[in-house]
């Protein structure tokens, strides 16, 4: 089946990293990313008893034009639960993690059908797989080109 990914790259600085986010196998995802046009913002809290939470924002001309909020459950196997929009959960379990990596899946789900994770030696990057079958009509989802910023932990 052919697939349509669509790819964004968040890069950073480093900072300390806490004492929570070293012990956690997903730490690494702890931080406040954004584009370096300030278009798109993704937040991830410290973990906290195993939990990770994130809010993303998408903005344009100062206002807000996409939102959504993420929460992942530890496993095994751990849940990426969505709520794009405020609308959700839409679980996508885990179906690959290394040291510096995370892969999600959830093939009944229609846009997206995967959501991969992966540290990168300029931060972080992303990708939400969806088939080449599925159209999005007049909505744009965050699509991040060029460098990025890291804004430090949230």
């Amino acid at each position: 089946m052919k697939r349509l990914a669509v790819l964004f790259l968040l890069a950073g600085c480093s900072t300390a990293t806490t004492s929570a986010e070293e012990e956690h196998s997903l730490g690494w995802l702890t931080g406040c990313w954004e584009s370096e046009d300030g278009i798109y913002r993704e937040v991830w809290s410290s973990p906290e008893h195993g939990f990770l939470f994130a809010y993303a924002v998408s903005l344009q001309d100062d206002a807000v034009t996409f939102f959504g909020q993420t929460c992942i459950e530890p496993g095994p196997p751990a849940v990426f639960n969505a709520y794009p929009a405020g609308a959700g959960p839409s679980p996508f379990t885990e179906r690959a993690r290394t040291g510096t990596s995370i892969k999600f899946a959830n093939a009944e789900h229609d846009y997206p059908q995967v959501v991969a994770y992966w540290k990168t030696g300029r931060g972080l990057a992303g990708r939400w797989i969806r088939p080449a079958r599925f159209r999005i009509p007049s909505v744009r989802r965050p699509t991040l080109k060029g460098r990025v910023r890291y804004l430090g932990l949230a």
